[in-house]
């Protein structure tokens, strides 16, 4: 495997957020934006991914070689981005032999309440009647959570919700009619612009990574699921069927 190479101050930290059907590629270097592209179409992230990298590149006059880091969101969010995204990240790190950050896309997302907005609910539609959502409170450079990753109905998230939050992400229709009428919460919505999490959010975040020592997620790192695919709760499913009818089968044997 290759040894990961030490940050210098010519090169850039690569972003990529592919969670949600707005996602991004984004470069950063010395704490400064160099660029970020928009994969609008989350049926071709995959299409779309390492070429908006090469152009974000080419655009910046660098090449995959000045790359010094690779930093992806991790999720809660779609199954098949986050694959995508996190696929495509341990490639490029693991060939050039950079460290990989992950970082969670409910934090990417609340990054981008204004500092010193106070508590920050970050929400990813979830589909299936849920959603995830993490509350945050912001604190100097980057949001501290405060109450974890979970998945849940609109209905139980607009209970929860603390007096004076802000409801920032990928709001389903219910959760927004739900929200408005909290009373005395006074719970407010972000603007629209704020509601996606941005890749250039990650290449930050994996640049302050980068600068901590952290230690590179080459080898350990996975999504954040939080709940089974689709195609896994299918695979459960079929099988408490059949395990069902076995039993069903042998009790009706024994009944005889």
């Amino acid at each position: 495997m290759p040894s990961p190479k030490k940050s210098s101050p010519s090169g850039a930290v690569l972003g990529i957020e592919t969670a949600t059907p707005r996602g991004s590629v984004a470069l950063c270097s010395n704490g400064a934006l160099l660029g970020e592209l928009s994969l609008t179409n989350p049926r071709s992230h995959s299409e779309r991914l390492l070429p908006s990298v090469e152009t974000l590149l080419k655009a910046a006059s660098l090449t995959v070689q000045d790359l010094t880091a690779v930093s992806v969101s991790v999720g809660p969010g779609s199954f098949t981005g986050l694959r995508i995204g996190v696929a495509a990240a341990k490639g490029l790190a693991f060939s050039l032999g950079v460290p990989l950050f992950g970082i969670p896309t409910l934090e990417v997302l609340a990054a981008n309440a204004s500092p010193g907005r106070g508590l920050t609910c970050a929400v990813i539609d979830a589909r299936r009647g849920e959603v995830f959502a993490a509350l945050f409170r912001a604190s100097g450079t980057k949001p501290v959570r405060v109450r974890r990753e979970q998945i849940m109905t609109p209905a139980e998230l607009a209970a929860s919700l603390p007096p004076e939050t802000l409801v920032l992400g990928d709001l389903p229709a219910e959760l927004t009619d739900l929200l408005p009428s909290r009373g005395k919460r006074r719970v407010s919505l972000a603007p629209v612009h704020q509601n996606a999490p941005r890749a250039a959010v990650v290449a930050l975040r994996g640049e302050a990574s980068l600068a901590e020592g952290r230690p590179s997620e080459t080898q350990t790192l996975v999504p954040l699921y939080l709940r089974p695919s689709d195609a896994e709760a299918n695979v459960k499913r079929k099988a408490k069927r059949s395990r069902e009818r076995r039993r069903a089968e042998e009790n009706k044997k024994k009944a005889c």
